[in-house]
């Protein structure tokens, strides 16, 4: 059933789920304080976390063998345990554990439910929009509900808001069970690295894309509240200013996905590209905040929404999907455990710099993506 109203349902569930799984950034600075960490160790937290998508190719195939629906409705409550216990984990290798656990969970639902906005949107790029703004519109509350939370019962708090979690699930199963759809592949799925092979040039080209860009991303929505507070700003105004970029990135993945439907998939993604280097600098090199971060929400994650209706108008779009959302995980993930090792060697400072000359070299990539 094609409505509005489904795709807006699964941008709630899209924004419950990852609301547990941004619990990390915004904590991170009291994490490696009270293990006393070194910023490689922390990088390697995100790492592990998004090490399950290296399964995706085979989940995607497991998945889209079932009924979706049900994956979309597990996965907040089983993401939501996971990540509120980090809080309380006692030591490194728990706190590994945990997070391993959590990625596992959070693979299933970025596969399963975008197959749904696939089948109940009107139009693709405003269906993967409006799911994508339900995870970046996550994204920016969730440094507020961490701070909150840690300010009233300490980060060993955080487990009490898994019922959060629980309402949402019961309110997905109510509501998703109502919808009537094909929610299997219409057509057979082309088995694990097979389709990789396939469509090889069109996934080095994204992969390409996404890993230059991913060291501009990773800098602003991992390591902000970390770089901040080592220039000497408060935990809280680090966290704010997360939320604030955050906020952004919601308006820009919003109208990414529907300028997209306007003007095409490729010159979206060089037009935000553009953008967003014109817009680094001012933090970098002249140590502006607020408005380089406006600029950088608007552009930096507004290519999500473009490369999911992208993957979904492939034949194979599921098993498509497994690949995409392998590399979107993975990529971030070393990207991530690289900024962790060069800052320990050079200083965070200066891997904004480096962060910028690799979001050059990305605009090549997004110039030879193709839309079909």
């Amino acid at each position: 059933m094609k409505s509005k109203f489904n795709v807006f349902l699964l941008s709630f569930a899209h924004l419950t789920h990852d609301i547990y799984t941004s619990f990390l950034a915004p904590i991170l600075p009291i994490i490696i304080q009270r293990l006393g960490l070194s910023v490689t160790e922390a990088s390697i937290l995100d790492v592990i976390r998004r090490i399950p998508a290296l399964f995706n190719p085979y989940l995607a195939l497991i998945i889209s063998r079932k009924d979706v629906r049900l994956f979309t409705i597990i996965s907040p409550i089983t993401t939501a345990i996971f990540m509120s216990l980090i809080g309380i984990a006692p030591n490194y290798i728990i706190l590994l554990i945990l997070l391993f656990l959590a990625g596992i969970s959070a693979q299933i639902f970025h596969i399963a439910t975008p197959a749904i906005v696939k089948e109940v949107t009107p139009k693709m790029g405003f269906g993967m929009s409006m799911f994508m703004v339900g995870g970046e519109f996550a994204r920016t509350i969730s440094p507020l509900i961490a701070t909150a939370t840690i300010s009233i019962w300490g980060i060993e708090g955080l487990y009490k808001t898994i019922f959060f979690a629980v309402f949402a699930s019961l309110f997905l199963w109510w509501q998703l069970s109502k919808i009537k759809g094909n929610f299997t592949p219409k057509s057979k799925q082309k088995a694990d690295f097979k389709i990789f092979i396939e469509y090889k040039t069109f996934f080095l080209i994204i992969a390409g894309f996404m890993f230059f860009q991913s060291f501009a991303k990773i800098f602003f929505a991992f390591y902000l509240p970390l770089y901040l507070t080592h220039m000497g700003e408060s935990l809280t105004k680090a966290n704010i200013s997360l939320a604030f970029f955050q906020f952004f990135a919601i308006i820009g993945t919003f109208l990414a996905g529907n300028i997209a439907d306007k003007i095409g998939n490729k010159k979206t993604l060089v037009i935000s590209t553009i953008l967003a280097i014109f817009s680094m600098p001012l933090f970098i090199f002249f140590h502006w905040i607020y408005l380089p971060l406006i600029l950088l929400g608007l552009s930096l994650f507004s290519t999500g929404a473009v490369m999911l209706s992208i993957i979904h108008h492939q034949e194979n779009s599921t098993a498509l999907n497994g690949v995409y959302m392998m590399l979107a995980f993975l990529i971030p993930a070393l990207v991530t455990f690289l900024i962790g090792i060069f800052s320990d060697i050079a200083g965070l400072d200066n891997i904004g710099i480096i962060s910028f000359v690799f979001l050059i070299v990305s605009l090549i990539f997004a110039i030879k993506v193709k839309e079909n």
